[in-house]
């Protein structure tokens, strides 16, 4: 009997599926205005930028807050923390829903973003704990969700938010979020606190040479994709028209989905190979996005559909790539790589839609995507020559 339920014990499906799934509610709050810049600012009587610009500041307390916060919950059982950063995002997103005003939807969004780094730091330990042995493909298992905010989230909130505005979107979010935790409260385990080694404790005072340049890499890449990314609703309506905004997310995120399985799969064997191939094919997607800004009719909608595939299916492995190699990096102090990993994406969020914002506030939709395209080469180059000699 024991040799049979071993392979269970070693890999446990329904508490990483039940964390993807409340990953899943999260990320979808993080995007929900991706798709919706225009009634958002629309109704809220502000420019496009500006919602755009709530990414930044979105971003922006998550890398703030992070470290610290994870400072100073380490004392604390990671699942009791975990449940409590669902409590933050329910709250934000009731906020959300009842705004009246710009100001208080920001409001509502940093009230999510307090605790979000801090979800987004467990998730990786706690998988890799709940999962020894397999730490890759548990990582993968909870970055599905993540994918299937894009994937069903984000084109789901921006039809349901045009077809009956975005606030009842918004409630529909605050419902799943309960649900979230309902699965989580009898499926997750208790995680409480490992005591610190003095060799561990040693090792936080210095970190690798490996995981200082892994910054650097997630950081162009990050800052690069979202300058597109943030405004993949505008490029769209550009290039193909308002009508395709919400299939060409649905595309960008079904291709993530695809991504995210392959580096599941693969992650494991060729983190650092597959990480190459990610951040190239973000170049190949700016290019195919420049492509179709400079064509019209079906030939443009070819060409940006293709721009989104690729983009997408890229762009869904990243997550997945990106925490395996900062754990195997830091493979001594997994809280404190996962926290550095956390707050370098969302430093990375925060330039990427600044950046962008400064585009389009000069009317240069297009430049978003050349924005994208640097960034990602610099990224490459960043992973291939210095990051890949440190970490073999």
């Amino acid at each position: 009997m024991s040799t049979t339920t071993a392979p269970e014990a070693r890999f446990p499906v329904v508490p990483l599926t039940a964390m993807s799934f409340a990953a899943f509610v999260y990320v979808t709050f993080e995007m929900f205005a991706v798709g919706l810049i225009k009634p958002m600012a629309s109704d809220l009587g502000v420019s496009e930028s500006s919602i755009g610009l709530l990414m930044t500041v979105y971003a922006t307390v998550v890398a703030v807050v992070t470290i610290p916060a994870m400072l100073w919950v380490s004392r604390f059982n990671k699942r009791t923390v975990f449940l409590i950063t669902l409590a933050f995002l329910a709250t934000g997103i009731v906020v959300q829903a009842l705004t009246v005003n710009y100001g208080m939807l920001a409001i509502g969004r940093t009230i999510a973003a307090l605790t979000h780094g801090v979800f987004w730091a467990l998730v990786g330990p706690m998988a890799a704990r709940m999962s020894p042995g397999h730490t890759g493909r548990a990582v993968g298992v909870v970055s599905i969700g993540s994918t299937m905010a894009l994937v069903v989230g984000s084109p789901l909130a921006t039809w349901i938010g045009e077809l009956i505005g975005w606030r009842p979107a918004t409630w529909i979010l605050g419902a799943l979020t309960i649900a979230a935790v309902a699965v989580l409260i009898p499926t997750v385990p208790s995680l409480p606190p490992l005591p610190d080694t003095e060799s561990e404790s040693k090792e936080k005072k210095s970190l690798p040479w490996g995981l200082i340049s892994l910054v650097i890499f997630l950081l162009l890449a990050v800052t690069g994709v979202f300058a597109a990314y943030t405004y993949l609703g505008l490029i769209i309506a550009e290039t193909a028209g308002d009508s395709f905004v919400s299939i060409g997310l649905f595309a960008f995120g079904a291709l993530g989905l695809i991504g995210v399985t392959v580096a599941t799969r693969t992650v494991d064997q060729r983190m650092l190979r597959g990480s190459v191939h990610t951040t190239t094919l973000f170049v190949i997607a700016a290019i195919l996005g420049q492509i179709a800004f400079g064509l019209e009719g079906t030939l443009a909608v070819v060409a940006i559909f293709l721009a989104v595939t690729v983009f997408g299916g890229a762009y869904g492995a990243l997550p997945t790539l990106g925490t395996t190699i900062f754990l195997h990096a830091g493979r001594d102090h997994p809280d404190t790589a996962s926290s550095i990993y956390v707050v370098t994406y969302q430093v990375g969020i925060a330039s990427g839609a600044a950046l962008g914002a400064m585009a389009v506030d000069a009317d240069w939709v297009a430049g978003t995507l050349w924005i994208m395209a640097g960034l990602s080469l610099a990224s490459t180059l960043a992973l291939a020559l210095w990051s890949r000699p440190l970490l073999k």
